[in-house]
């Protein structure tokens, strides 16, 4: 009933090491990447934001002008 888990051979376990960083090397390009996506919006929505509040004192400025 009890099964003892069983040591890999040292070529097993440098194939399953070398999968692993391999892995782990995509998963950390796939984080770069959505890293510069996330800035990319980031800097997209506070010029958005920056073009909202100059126009909201250009629009102040014709009032009261």
């Amino acid at each position: 009933m009890n099964q003892q888990a069983q040591i890999p051979d040292p070529q097993t376990r440098a194939r399953s090491v070398a999968r692993w960083r391999e892995v782990n090397q995509q998963i950390d390009l796939v984080t770069l990447q959505m890293d510069e996506l996330i800035a990319m919006v980031e800097t997209g929505l506070r010029e958005q934001r920056l073009a909202r509040l100059q126009g909201k004192g250009k629009a102040a400025e014709t009032i009261n002008g």
